[in-house]
């Protein structure tokens, strides 16, 4: 045995480093080597007549490693010998043999391959794959506090082994950084199963002789004990292992091992965020977790780390936009402010968390009282975060996990999670989270984080794990708001089968629901969208590559959904798919083919089969995206009576009433949304939207208000708080709101009312800052280049501004080829024309919006600043009285530069007074 230096803990002989608190161990020179031990073997040596020794790789308390060549299969393996002086003691041979044959047993890309066992000159050797690399322990030492993007990779791939060595009953018991190698790519590899045994064995920590089996700076709490150890064990030293890569050292130390070991059982580790608080909340939680000292308490399994791990990594700046199986949807929304500078309603979408956004309301005395009221009254601690079980089921299908080298049927998980939403959906009893907001979900968060966010009570999930040919599903409902499991299963099969899995899992899901579907539900369930496997394979990989969100990956889809067709030609939801797919490519392109494009895939789609819901409400869409509004309400109303409890497709409606001008329509759809799951953030912010439109402000506040008690930890619902606020002239109120939303994420809808607040504050250099960073966000929208011309006027720039007006028309000459029917787009082009002189083209677009739609404030207000401009004072000052009537802000008016025609008007100056004071 030799004394550690540092720690003074003993150590086998020969060892690198202290197997307490890894120092680096004195080795003795090669004199004393061999005399110890006679058998090392020296460099160019040949062992065997197989194999020629190259180097010594390590050496340990068992035996030494060595790379040498395989003359006979001309390759480099590792080759481990057993120390003399070991190899006579049975419990090491047996420890020998169980390294073989436990990792042979398990078949993973980060588990090292074992070769063969063999015996040479009486010493029993094992070889091995050879990893050109280091371990990790060294990786740590070299790199303390590894950055978080190589930690995250290593973490993986790590989990994903031990998922599948704890799969085949095998728990390693001795996983520490010297036993995982790394390679020049950073794949890791988990090796020295030298401990390893199988749960069936009943493993202990100790030996007979009392000799811990582990190294105890990686030991679990039980194994401290000496109780029995499974699979939870290993996560626990997986979490050790983690929090050294990003705090550069483990949570216990000591003088001494029995210190370190009584701290393992009797205190708790303090957080890694101390030591490094860079590192994400979320990866704070998976690690704290590992380490609960009572098994119970930890992760059960590798498989739901590794979905953490998964979920957390897909958290960032930038949130996805969803798409659903029933089509184009866009349900998290941010309005764009309706300023009379830009005089436009159209909806931005927007997405991101912003829990800071909160405390900052309450950070702004002058304001805490317009959103919450007073008192307790507006509490949030009054209000439940997740809907109880007697409201109803409120159900959202989350993405299946997948593991290891399963990632490549992410299209399979996709399929089987809108299978299983879509069936759901004709279950009267059951209201569904549509798939595009689950899609975005961060699944390392808590479940009733989760749930609040889905509005949902019952949170279905999933893992998919693939080997070969084969997959097994793994399929749970957890009833959030008791925090119990109704049901889980696991499923076997093969990727031809998905048709009878989906069934199988649908099947036991509505017994775990405890509904008892109808006859017609029965029959609706089981109907197959088509009888051909190969079909159905393009279908959901073009499905899966829309998530991809930018041109490439939206001509994939299209290439998948063609082929799908050319296999089954009669296949509805391929049409669907075309339909949704150039709906999606349009929004970058701006090409009014591809609209036309989507209208016909989906007219094909319902010629086909006239009973899907979904069918119906792609038609809807692309019905709406050309203008077609009458059509667009038909086939939303109709998809509405197939499936009469989807508050998505009430929400599809009241978009598309809002976009022609009925807004007492789109009120009435939204509010029947809320009706059906009044714990869906999306449903409010909604109706504040409409509210917003109508400039009924107080309700709007309100709406916006439930959204941030609903979901407190998006950005959403207090950018539209500021929204309200900047609408009435708080402009100073508004920028935090602002300010913070860009923190989290950039974008355009964002900077653009953060410009527009500054223009109204007369800031101007920070409003053009702003306003140049919309466009260069969003450069083929035509309202964006308005307020950037705005702003340059503003500021003096006038060649600026001009330019940028004609630019701005440019674009909306473009936009109307998409949709000749886009009111808003023809505002933004009146105004420029106006602004640049051209008063005929500026009257004949600002009437053709005002014959689509005659009762948008905004668009009155726009026509008065029109005439106004002009020289049309009396046309100007009816047009003002009009949208001030219908209480649109005096304020606004009273400084709008483009008013100034009439501000010597004495009218206009009684019109400016009589409203202001009305409002008081």
């Amino acid at each position: 045995m030799i004394i550690c230096p540092k720690c003074k803990t003993a150590n086998p002989d020969f060892v690198e480093t202290c197997s307490q608190c890894s120092a680096p161990m004195p080795i003795a020179d090669s004199a004393t080597i061999q005399t110890v031990d006679p058998t090392v073997l020296k460099p160019g040596s040949d062992f065997g007549p197989r194999y020629r020794i190259e180097a010594l790789l390590g050496q340990g308390g068992m035996g030494r490693v060595y790379k040498a060549t395989d003359k006979e299969l001309n390759r480099t393996v590792a080759i481990k010998v057993v120390r003399q002086g070991v190899a006579g003691e049975e419990d090491a041979l047996n420890r020998f043999k169980q390294e073989l044959v436990l990792a042979s047993k398990i078949s993973h890309k980060n588990i090292l391959r074992i070769h063969d066992m063999g015996e040479v000159a009486g010493m029993k050797f094992i070889t091995m794959a050879y990893v050109e690399g280091q371990d990790l322990h060294q990786l740590i030492r070299n790199n303390p506090q590894m950055p978080l993007e190589r930690v995250l990779k290593f973490a993986q791939q790590l989990a994903g082994a031990l998922a599948a060595a704890h799969a085949e009953d095998v728990v390693h018991r001795d996983l520490k950084p010297q036993n995982i190698l790394v390679d020049a790519s950073d794949q890791v590899y988990i090796a020295d199963f030298g401990l390893a045994k199988s749960y069936a064995a009943g493993a202990v920590g100790m030996t007979q002789t009392g000799a811990f089996l582990g190294t105890p700076r990686y030991m679990s709490p039980e194994q401290v004990e000496g109780k029995p150890t499974d699979g939870r064990s290993d996560l626990y030293a997986f979490g050790l292992i983690l929090y050294e890569m990003v705090a550069g050292d483990v949570p216990f130390t000591g003088e001494s091992t029995l210190k370190v070991m009584y701290q393992r059982l009797q205190e708790r580790p303090k957080s890694p965020k101390l030591t490094n608080p860079a590192i994400p909340t979320w990866l704070d939680r998976v690690i704290m977790r590992c380490l609960e000292k009572d098994p119970e308490d930890r992760y059960q399994n590798a498989y739901e780390i590794l979905a953490d791990l998964q979920g957390g990594q897909s958290v960032s700046g930038l949130s996805r936009s969803g798409m659903s199986r029933t089509g184009v949807s866009r349900s998290g929304s941010s309005i764009q402010i309706q300023l009379p500078e830009f005089a436009s309603h159209r909806w931005l979408w927007v997405g991101g968390g912003m829990l800071a956004a909160l405390i900052l309301s309450f950070a702004i005395p002058q304001v805490r009282h317009k959103i919450f009221g007073g008192g307790e009254k507006g509490s949030t601690s009054s209000v439940s975060g997740v809907p109880p079980l007697s409201s109803g089921r409120f159900v959202a299908v989350l993405p299946l996990q997948m593991l290891g080298e399963s990632s490549q049927l992410g299209y399979v998980a996709q399929g089987i999670e809108e299978a299983l939403s879509a069936k759901l959906f004709q279950l009267k009893d059951v209201r569904v989270t549509p798939t595009e907001a689950t899609d975005k979900v961060d699944q390392s968060q808590p479940l009733q984080k989760i749930a609040r966010g889905l509005g949902a009570n019952l949170l279905v999930q999933g893992v998919l794990q693939a080997s070969g040919d084969k997959m097994r599903i793994t399929m749970k409902l957890e009833d959030v708001a008791d925090g119990t499991r109704l049901w889980s299963a696991e499923f076997d099969g093969v990727v031809g089968d998905l048709f009878t899995l989906e069934d199988q899992i649908y099947t036991q899901l509505v017994s775990g629901l405890s509904v008892n579907p109808t006859s017609d539900e029965l029959a609706t369930a089981q109907a197959r969208p088509t009888d051909n496997v190969a079909a159905y394979d393009l279908y959901l990989r073009g499905r899966n590559s829309m998530r991809g969100h930018d041109e490439k990956s939206y001509q994939s889809a299209l290439d998948y959904f063609d082929q799908a067709l050319k296999a089954d030609p009669k296949f509805a939801l391929a049409f669907t798919g075309v339909a949704d797919a150039s709906l999606l490519m349009n929004s970058i392109k701006k090409d009014s083919f591809l609209t036309q494009k989507a209208l016909a895939a989906a007219q094909q789609a319902q010629g086909l089969n006239d009973k899907l819901p979904e069918v119906h409400a792609t038609l809807g869409t692309a019905y709406r995206a050309t203008g077609k509004y009458s059509e667009a309400v038909a086939e939303l109303t109709r998809a509405l009576s197939l499936a009469p409890n989807s508050d998505e497709f009430y929400r599809r409606l009241g978009d598309v009433h809002l976009d022609s001008g009925n807004v007492n329509q789109a009120i009435v759809a939204y509010q029947k949304a809320v009706q059906l799951n009044p714990y869906y953030w999306t449903n409010y912010n909604a109706l504040g939207k409409a509210y917003f439109h109508s400039a009924d402000y107080p309700k709007a506040l309100q709406a916006y208000q439930r959204v941030t008690i609903l979901e407190p930890d998006i950005d959403i619902g207090y950018e539209n708080v500021g929204n309200v606020f900047a609408q009435q002239g708080m402009y100073q109120d508004s920028i935090p709101y602002y300010q913070k939303a860009l923190q989290i994420r950039p974008n355009f809808s964002t900077y653009s009312n953060l410009g527009t607040s500054y223009f109204f504050l007369k800031q101007y250099p920070s409003a053009v800052e702003a306003f140049e960073k919309a466009v260069a966000l969003n450069p083929n929208d035509t309202q964006m280049i308005v307020n950037l011309a705005d702003a340059y006027r503003g500021s003096g720039q006038q060649d600026m501004a001009r330019a940028a007006y004609q630019q701005a028309i440019a674009a909306g000459f473009k936009e109307l080829q998409t949709n000749p029917q886009d009111a808003d787009v023809m505002v933004e082009m009146a105004l420029s024309y106006a602004k640049t002189g051209n008063a005929p083209d500026a009257q004949n677009f600002i009437r053709q919006a005002r014959g689509i739609d005659k009762d948008t404030v905004s668009y009155i207000y726009a026509e008065a600043e029109i005439d106004a401009l002009l020289g049309r004072s009396a046309e100007a000052l009816k047009l003002l009285r009009e949208a001030l009537d219908k209480h649109y802000p005096a304020e606004f008016a009273a400084g709008d530069e483009d008013l100034k025609n009439l501000s010597d008007n004495s009218e206009f100056t009684s019109l400016i007074k009589q409203h202001t004071e009305k409002k008081r």
